[in-house]
C-alpha cells in the first residue's frame, strides 16, 4: 500500500509540470494575439536555448543534491575567452582558428568546473561555498584579463553557434536539442547516469555500494562547467559580442528552471525531460507576459510567485518521497 502512494506522488511530480505548461499555453493562446504560431515558438526555444543547456549541466549538479552558482559567470568568462583568441586580444596570441577558440575555451570551463569538484568532493566544501567562491575567483580573472572592456568585431564563423541557421533552423536550437538528448542518454543509459541518482539518494550508500563518490562529484561538476563555456559562446552569436556582462541575469535561471521541471533540491529525483518542460514554462511564462503588454515589473513578480509554489510543491514531494 505504501509503495503505491509512493508511486502516484512520484506521477504527481511529473505531471504537475507537464500540465501547468498546457495549461499556459492554452491560456495565452487565447489571451495573446499571435501567441500560438510557429513563429513565436520558434522565437521561444531560441531565447531558451541557452538557459537550457546551461540547465542541463545544472541538472546533474542537484541531481547530486548540490547546487553551482558559478555558472553564469563561466558563461561570460568563456564568452570572452573565445571572442579575444579569435581576434588575438591576450597574450600577444595570432587570431586562432574558431574551432580552436571554441576547443580552449570550453577546456578552460572544464578546468573551472574541476576546482570546484575537487572543493566540494576532496576538501569537503559544500557546492553552494565552493561555487560561490569560484564565483567571484572567474570574475576577477574576467575583469583581469579584459579589462572590462566588451568585445566587438566578431567573425560570423564566430557567432555562428548562436546566430546561425542549418535549413533556416537557428543554430543555437539546434546545439541545446543535441546537448538534451547527449543528456537523456547518458543519464538513462550509462552507470555514470545511474550512479548519479544513487550518490544524491544517499553518498554514504553509494561509497558502501562501491560507487567512486569522489570520482562522479568532480566529473559533475566539471560537465555542469563545461556547458556553461558552451553557453558562452553561444551566447556571443546571440548578442554579437564578447560581453564581460552577458551573464547578469542568468545566475538563477537554469537552477530555477531544473527545480521547475520537478529535480529534487535534495538530490537523487529529476530527469532531463522534466528540465525541458521548467526552461519552456520559464520561458514561455515571459514570452506570453510580453506579449500581453506587461512590464518587466509583472514578469519579474509573476515568475517569482510560480518559483515559489514550485520549489514549495518540490520540497514537499522530494519529504514526502522519501
Amino acid at each position: 500500500m505504501v509503495d503505491n502512494v509512493k508511486k502516484i506522488k512520484l506521477d504527481m511530480a511529473i505531471v504537475t509540470p507537464i500540465v501547468f505548461l498546457l495549461a499556459l499555453i492554452a491560456f495565452y493562446s487565447f489571451s495573446a494575439r499571435n501567441f500560438f504560431t510557429v513563429t513565436n515558438f520558434v522565437n521561444i526555444f531560441r531565447q531558451v536555448s541557452i538557459v537550457g543547456v546551461m540547465a542541463v549541466g545544472v541538472t546533474l549538479v542537484i541531481l547530486l543534491g548540490e547546487i553551482d552558482l558559478s555558472i553564469a559567470s563561466t558563461m561570460a568568462f568563456s564568452g570572452m575567452i573565445a571572442s579575444g583568441l579569435s581576434l588575438g586580444r591576450y597574450f600577444n596570441l595570432p587570431p586562432l582558428p574558431v574551432p580552436a577558440c571554441i576547443v580552449i575555451t570550453l577546456a578552460v570551463g572544464a578546468l573551472l568546473g574541476t576546482v570546484s569538484g575537487f572543493a566540494n568532493a576532496w576538501m569537503k566544501i559544500p557546492g553552494f561555498m565552493a561555487t560561490l567562491a569560484m564565483t567571484f575567483i572567474i570574475d576577477g580573472l574576467m575583469l583581469m584579463l579584459t579589462n572590462a572592456q566588451p568585445i566587438f568585431g566578431l567573425s560570423r564563423e564566430m557567432m555562428f553557434l548562436g546566430s546561425g541557421r542549418v535549413f533556416n533552423i537557428p543554430v543555437i536550437i539546434i546545439v541545446f536539442v543535441i546537448v538534451l538528448i547527449i543528456g537523456i542518454i547518458v543519464l538513462r543509459h550509462t552507470v555514470y547516469g545511474r550512479n548519479l541518482y544513487v550518490i544524491g539518494g544517499n553518498k554514504e550508500t553509494a561509497r558502501i555500494s562501491g560507487v567512486n563518490v569522489t570520482k562522479n562529484i568532480v566529473i559533475t561538476f566539471m560537465l555542469c562547467s563545461l556547458l556553461s563555456s558552451l553557453a558562452g559562446v553561444m551566447m556571443i552569436g546571440r548578442i554579437g559580442s564578447g560581453q564581460v556582462t552577458a551573464g547578469e541575469g542568468l545566475q538563477l535561471q537554469p537552477i530555477a528552471a531544473t527545480v521547475l521541471g520537478g529535480t529534487s533540491l535534495m538530490g537523487g529525483k529529476g530527469t532531463l525531460w522534466g528540465t525541458l518542460l521548467g526552461v519552456l514554462t520559464m520561458g514561455i511564462l515571459v514570452n506570453g507576459l510580453n506579449m500581453m503588454g506587461q512590464g518587466s515589473a509583472v514578469q519579474w513578480l509573476t515568475t517569482g510567485i510560480v518559483l515559489f509554489l514550485a520549489v514549495a510543491f518540490n520540497v514537499f514531494m522530494s519529504m514526502k518521497t522519501r
